[in-house]
């Protein structure tokens, strides 16, 4: 992933957090009929060494028993997975500074994250029960009354998981960007918040919502 050091994040804490909070990514590999590229849910799962401070992440997802992805080896598969944010369009108009140069370009913002690793394959039933689990968790554990996997029948749930095989890909590589116009002034930025806010997307008012109006402190703007 090509980055200025502006918008490079390296924190792999961040980036875990990222991934979290948009878990379907492109996974990008090598199968029999070709390079293909797929959209999966992955749940993100990071391992702290304290004494090192060392991070260490593995994506865990699952795909149908007939998919390519299953046919490409039990271990070594190399893989390419991108996590990406809400993404919008940036008009020239909404800056405040530089209308009168005309030195000004369109732009997008967004956030992304890079994941280079190797996938296995994993066949077995109580994994993918937990798995499953865990990727509903995620994103029903903030409703009122949140869906589990014991609200489905445990016939139903054994049926859809011997159709099912696991992939864990234990991550070598992990590089992110947050290209959310850090290089503009604060009232640009803060032009753009406003004006993303009114777009009819609702992806643009989520970017509204990443860009920080104010410059970020200088620890943070080093990472990206």
């Amino acid at each position: 992933m090509h980055s200025q050091p502006l918008f490079s994040v390296e924190d792999p804490c961040e980036l875990a957090r990222w991934m979290r909070a948009y878990p379907l990514a492109t996974l990008v590999a090598v199968t029999p009929t070709g390079l293909e590229a797929n959209l999966l849910p992955l749940e993100v799962v990071d391992v702290v060494e304290t004494g090192e401070r060392q991070v260490h992440v593995q994506l865990k997802g699952h795909v149908a028993r007939n998919h390519a992805l299953s046919q490409i080896g039990s271990a070594g598969a190399q893989v390419l997975v991108v996590f990406q944010s809400p993404n919008a369009y940036i008009s020239p108009r909404w800056y405040v500074n530089g209308q009168r140069s005309g030195r000004l370009a369109p732009s997008w913002n967004y956030v992304a994250v890079e994941a280079r690793g190797r996938m296995r394959l994993v066949d077995d039933g109580e994994w993918l029960r937990r798995h499953l689990s865990a990727l509903t968790l995620a994103q029903e554990s903030h409703r009122t009354a949140p869906w589990s996997l014991a609200d489905a029948t445990p016939a139903f749930v054994d049926e859809a998981a011997a159709r099912l095989i696991g992939l864990e890909i234990d991550v070598e590589q992990l590089a992110g960007k947050r290209f959310l116009s850090q290089q503009r002034t604060e009232a640009d930025r803060r032009s753009l918040v406003a004006h993303l806010a009114q777009e009819l997307s609702g992806a643009a008012r989520d970017v509204s919502a990443l860009i920080p109006p104010s410059s970020p402190p200088k620890t943070v703007e080093k990472d990206g």
